[in-house]
């Protein structure tokens, strides 16, 4: 309800039993950028499930950590980004736990709840002694501080006073929740249990309800839960007047977001904040996500996660899931090359499993394509991770097109387009974050008509150099008015950004320019 930018992650693996928040630090773009960088990285670590679950953990953290640092030294607008996580493996009847910071694992027994992970911070060390009462804790001025994060400085995964690992039971008849400070700064303990406890059996509900009252406590941050049920739960769980939802066998996953601010207060929250949801059958506990309130589009069933693989048996390409794919539903692309144009779906986000490994490769002439990606008249939905690699035979004059749409391309690569790396045109408001749009035979991106996106933290790199037909990193055509900010040009083969509205010029400053002369915005002058 006040942030202008969320800062909170989460990832949801009901598949592997792998459930993470990670709540960032640094602000402005920087807080996100090292939150989904740790989901990114523990995901892909726990994923390999090589070792027990602790040494998993504890080597995915500290993985994290260290490329967050590293990230942060080599980009001056990340510079002292990091932040705090909670990250829970469900593995033979154990629950195991890796913790940094302030966010929280509370566990719901009977009409108990009780908090499984200590806060590692000054306040939230002073209310687990006794010295501050809840509430107390809740309203310190000082809350907000942190003795440790994930991200500042290198670690080990064994370093002392680093990863608090814990190894509790997943009991039959429990829940347990994941959440960021941004819920349990607005409620008590009891009142998150009212919530968990009045919704018993249905952990979808649960989550809604959290994110509703937290909201209307304040809302002070952003607000993200995961809810996990066990097999036993609804029916041990003492409450009254619960309606229980359709069963389905096996464990069910929902994921939903209110869409209240997202930077500038118009776009969802890119992976997490769309309706997605999973299916995975053969596991006997139930979890419910959310990262941000309601779901602004209601589903008739459970969104879910479509895996895509070069041999996969499911879908073998990006175009089937797609066709296959409902709102609110993520497609998950598996490390491969695929030569095949996409056009995305409403509500639907297209994710690389690894970034950079899932790359959409175009090595032959198309006749009549204009973009390896496409988005047209889509108001929600997400390209993440992908590599877009155009050879000069294909001729495509864009990686991708954005029209009308407002969707969120994050990390990103896009490559060998012939007139713009990513063109965004017509009334599109969409993010463009954290990319790297490099040796594109035209500009590396370009706007038009009445086009207002958001690019914010991407490397624009050698782009237009093929003389004598030179073009700039950015190119702001006609009417449109772009945000752009803490972005790097470099290499780029005439200026680094080119506007042809003046006054558009002096908001330009808010960039790094490396070697790109003394005007690194230029003004074309349009003729009447």
């Amino acid at each position: 309800m006040k942030r202008q930018n969320n800062e909170d992650r989460i990832l949801c693996d009901a598949k592997r039993g792998i459930f993470v928040v990670a709540d960032g630090m640094g602000g402005e773009a920087a807080g996100e950028v090292a939150a989904q960088q740790a989901v990114d990285s523990i995901r892909k670590r726990l994923s390999e499930e090589t070792g027990t679950a602790a040494r998993r953990l504890r080597e995915a953290i500290a993985g994290a950590n260290n490329e967050i640092y590293r990230l942060s030294q080599r980009n001056p607008e990340w510079q002292g980004m990091a932040c705090v996580l909670t990250a829970a493996v469900v593995e033979d009847g154990r629950l195991h736990v890796g913790h940094v910071g302030d966010s929280r694992l509370y566990k719901v027994q009977g009409n108990a709840i009780r908090k499984v992970t200590r806060d590692h911070s000054p306040v939230g060390q002073k209310e687990d002694s006794g010295e501050l009462t809840e509430l107390e804790a809740m309203r310190h001025p000082r809350r907000n501080e942190v003795f440790r994060d994930v991200g500042s400085q290198p670690h080990k995964p064994d370093d002392d006073e680093f990863i608090e690992y814990l190894e509790i039971p997943f009991d039959r008849d429990a829940a347990y929740i994941l959440c960021s400070d941004g819920l349990s700064d607005m409620l008590t303990a009891k009142e998150i249990l009212g919530a968990v406890l009045g919704n018993a059996g249905n952990p979808r509900e649960s989550v809604r309800r959290l994110i509703e009252q937290a909201n209307a406590a304040g809302g002070k941050d952003n607000v993200s839960a995961i809810v996990i049920e066990s097999k036993d739960f609804a029916a041990s769980a003492p409450h009254a007047g619960r309606i229980d939802p359709p069963i389905v066998s096996g464990a069910s996953l929902g994921v939903s977001s209110s869409r209240t601010t997202f930077w500038r207060g118009r776009l969802a929250f890119l992976a997490y904040g769309l309706v997605a949801g999973l299916l995975a059958s053969y596991l006997w506990y139930r979890p419910a996500a959310v990262g941000r309130g309601k779901p602004d589009v209601p589903v008739a069933r459970p969104p879910g996660v479509l895996r895509v693989g070069p041999n996969s048996q499911q879908y073998p390409t990006i175009t089937r899931a797609l066709e296959a794919a409902h709102a609110g539903d993520r497609i998950e692309v598996g490390d491969g090359e695929y030569e095949e144009l996409i056009r995305l779906k409403e509500g639907v986000d297209v994710t690389a499993q690894s970034p950079g490994k899932a790359i959409l490769h175009i090595s032959r002439a198309l006749p009549g394509a204009d973009a390896a990606i496409t988005a047209d008249g889509i108001r929600r939905g997400a390209i993440e991770g992908l590599a877009v690699k155009l050879d000069p035979v294909a001729g495509l004059p864009f990686g991708v097109r954005i029209s009308n749409s407002d969707v969120n391309v994050v990390n990103v690569e896009v490559s060998g387009a012939t007139q713009a790396g990513i063109l965004v045109d017509g009334d599109s408001g969409s993010v463009i974050a954290a990319s790297y749009v490099h040796a594109n035979a035209g500009a590396g991106i370009m706007t038009a008509d009445t086009a207002r996106p958001l690019m914010i933290g991407n490397l624009f790199y050698a782009n237009g150099t093929l003389r004598p037909h030179i073009h700039p990193g950015l190119y702001v055509m006609g009417n449109s008015n772009p945000e752009v900010k803490r972005n790097t040009f470099s290499g780029n083969g005439s200026e680094a950004i080119r506007v042809q509205k003046p006054e558009l010029k002096e908001r330009m400053a808010d960039n790094l320019f490396v070697n790109s002369g003394r005007s690194p915005v230029g003004v074309e002058r349009i003729r009447p």
